[in-house]
């Protein structure tokens, strides 16, 4: 079980870190393709967006292959569209290549939710998953930290170009050393009378929705923090916007703890001191210094990580015949407010800066947890 935790982090980590490898110098691609905020935060949001659209695709062929060969099919060519990244000689080529990368990263990440979730035993499933959870946040730092360090040092290409070789390396551990899948393949296509089903129960909807609203604001902190960092009285250059991110590592301790005392001390209410937490961070980095602009993202890290280690195994208590299209769904809200949250914090942020990215994020916050707080009260009663 050691073993294969181990090369589980080992390779959620590097995915990952392939998703946020242009955070960090999402500036210095702006000023070597003269481009507006908008058009730079393409590359993170049609990635996400494609991502999203793409990751229900995989659900009937979990069904139908086998998940190990799947997920090895998808690092491959994940790793080919990385090395497009590196070769792209305009702004559309890198684009493009973030679209594809969009198309493969679900081929591992939503497959390997719901294979946590069959090689952990059932007491375990939410430590399983907070090593999930673990590995992206690690992966997240060191796409940012690795991706700023190799910019400043070398170029943005040699970054790229780093991680598809790291993507490589995972290709072989995970051929190596994971197993085949538990489950046997049946055939059987998702039913889309059942995902209707899920997504009427107010239950399920109300986890989905804190799991759009908090990755939305994530991902808006994250990605408008590195602007104003940028600009004067900060003007950080792309090596210590990158080691801004180190403070993300909380989410390496966060996740399996809240995914440990999630199966103690209840779901909802893990998820709840998350939420709280996030809100408290979109404050803090309001405030125009430094430190506390750090100490902010570090709690909205850790609120977001708690949420997310939880919301994952949530589902699957709430769906516990059916986890993979569980697994489908919370990706596809996952991502879409991921990529919502890369787009339309721009538009905030021309109207008023990052403050209004900040009021936009604790609003929609506060309304997504509604449902989940409604949902809470009627189980008491």
């Amino acid at each position: 079980m050691i073993k294969t935790s181990l090369i589980l982090f080992f390779i959620v980590t590097i995915i990952f870190s392939t998703i946020y490898t242009p955070q960090a110098i999402l500036p210095e691609l702006q000023d070597y393709f003269d481009t507006s905020i908008a058009q730079t935060n393409l590359l993170l949001f049609g990635m996400l967006f494609v991502l999203m659209l793409a990751t229900p695709m995989y659900a009937p062929l979990v069904r139908r292959y086998e998940k190990k060969k799947l997920m090895l099919f998808s690092i491959g060519f994940l790793a080919c569209s990385v090395l497009v990244s590196a070769w792209a000689s305009n702004f559309y080529w890198l684009l493009f290549s973030r679209v594809l990368q969009g198309i493969f990263i679900p081929g591992i990440t939503a497959i390997m939710l719901s294979y946590v979730q069959e090689i952990y035993p059932k007491k375990h499933r939410g430590l399983g998953m907070g090593i999930y959870m673990a590995a992206t946040g690690f992966g997240a730092v060191l796409g940012r930290l690795l991706a700023g360090w190799m910019t400043q040092w070398y170029g943005w290409r040699e970054a790229f170009g780093l991680f598809a070789v790291l993507l490589m390396v995972a290709w072989a551990v995970m051929y190596i050393g994971l197993p085949s899948s538990k489950s046997t393949s049946n055939g059987r296509a998702i039913d889309k009378k059942m995902i209707l089903s899920y997504l009427k129960s107010f239950k399920t909807l109300s986890v989905l929705l804190v799991t759009m609203v908090v990755f939305f604001s994530f991902m808006a902190v994250s990605s408008f923090v590195t602007y104003r960092l940028a600009e004067a009285p900060f003007s950080l250059d792309a090596s210590a916007l990158g080691n801004t991110f180190l403070v993300l590592l909380v989410a390496v301790i966060v996740s399996p703890l809240a995914g440990k005392y999630s199966d103690t001390l209840g779901r909802v209410k893990v998820l709840f001191l998350g939420i709280v937490i996030l809100l408290a961070g979109i404050v803090l980095s309001t405030i125009g210094s430094y430190i506390l602009i750090l100490l902010g993202l570090g709690l909205v890290t850790v609120g977001m990580f708690s949420v997310q280690a939880v919301a994952p195994t949530y589902l699957g208590d709430l769906v516990p015949d059916d986890k993979a299209t569980a697994a489908v769904l919370y990706q596809t809200f996952f991502y879409f407010g991921g990529a919502m949250g890369t787009l339309l914090p721009a538009v905030a942020w021309n109207y008023g800066g990052y403050d209004d990215v900040a009021l936009l994020c604790f609003g929609l916050v506060l309304l997504g947890s509604v449902p989940l707080g409604y949902n809470m009260i009627l189980n008491k009663k």
